[in-house]
């Protein structure tokens, strides 16, 4: 919701029928986490009323993820979804899969823990070399050496629920929460 506006704690808990008191703790940790920021602060009745918004690129540190409660994890993984989905829809209507360097794909994995823990480890890897190029272009940009070019890039990289059984048909074992990043680019 506050990727699109800016709204207090008290505008959300209207909107979502929900507790002032949770809205309140839940937008208090999503700042502390610095993925969303303070706006301005208005006089309501008496009391200070604080207007927030969502960070343009947020970033969850592994640690920070891990300690975030199961519900806000999978809230903020669905509505990360929800706006990435919104993307790739909008562009496939509108010739943005057309340029001849797009790319799309789709690896299905079956892994060990070793492999899990390479994959993690590359995919962060590249994550940060993304983020060294957008950089390396800002700069030039900056620079006006060349027009800009807006793309978006998505990584996903999930567990596949629907397969509950291994090949040789034994139950898969359950794997520990995978860590989730956000931005956008």
């Amino acid at each position: 919701m506050l990727d699109e506006r800016v709204a207090s704690p008290r505008q959300l808990a209207d909107e979502l029928e929900a507790p002032v008191q949770n809205v309140s703790y839940h937008v208090r940790e999503l700042a502390k986490l610095g993925l969303i920021k303070l706006v301005r602060t208005t006089q309501r009745r008496g009391a200070i009323e604080h207007h927030y918004t969502a960070v343009a690129r947020p970033h969850v540190s592994d640690k920070a993820w891990r300690e975030l409660p199961p519900i806000v994890r999978d809230r903020m993984t669905a509505a990360g979804l929800s706006e990435m989905f919104k993307q790739v829809n909008q562009a496939a209507a509108r010739d943005g899969f057309a340029a001849d360097d797009v790319h799309l794909s789709r690896t299905r994995l079956v892994l060990d823990d070793k492999g899990r823990q390479a994959l993690a480890k590359e995919l962060k890897a590249t994550a940060a070399r993304v983020d060294r190029i957008h950089q390396r272009a800002r700069t030039r940009l900056a620079h006006g050496h060349d027009p800009e070019q807006s793309m978006t890039l998505i990584m996903l990289r999930f567990d596949d629920v629907a397969a509950s059984t291994t090949t040789k048909g034994t139950r898969r074992r359950t794997t520990p929460r995978s860590r989730r990043h956000s931005g956008g680019g």
